[in-house]
């Protein structure tokens, strides 16, 4: 039985590195494979709008003038200082026309987050 082990020990050594590639390449894919499922599970897929089929529903986003890229380099220019100034008091509207926070969006009713009575246990458990 030692031998066996001996042997055993002595081949994992000699063939380390195709052992660690293997190793490396299952993690992947396991790995791979729960990302897959969560993406799944989660309803992310839904929302993807890059996947194939979206094409259509892509083809309607209209970009806004606001939309327009704002050079992070060039000179400092008062006119460049105006522009920022702009679209910073046009984005800060927009933000105080959504109106305040309201916690009561996210409480535990409003996201189904009550919790089980002992009735709704047990008709539970019988499904």
């Amino acid at each position: 039985m030692k031998n066996k082990m001996k042997s055993i020990c002595k081949y994992l050594v000699e063939h380390q590195f195709a052992l660690f590639i293997i190793i490396c390449i299952t993690v992947a894919f396991i790995m791979t494979l729960i990302s897959l499922e969560l993406y799944r599970r989660s309803g992310a897929m839904n929302l993807d709008m890059s996947r194939p089929g979206y094409e259509s529903v892509r083809m309607k986003v209209e970009q806004t003038s606001d939309d327009r890229p704002y050079s992070s380099s060039g000179p400092l220019t008062n006119e460049a200082i105006t522009d920022f100034e702009e679209r910073l008091n046009n984005y800060k509207d927009e933000l105080n026309n959504l109106g305040t926070y309201d916690n009561s969006i996210v409480s535990d009713e409003n996201l189904n987050l009550t919790p089980l009575t002992s009735s709704q246990e047990t008709t539970e458990n019988t499904n």
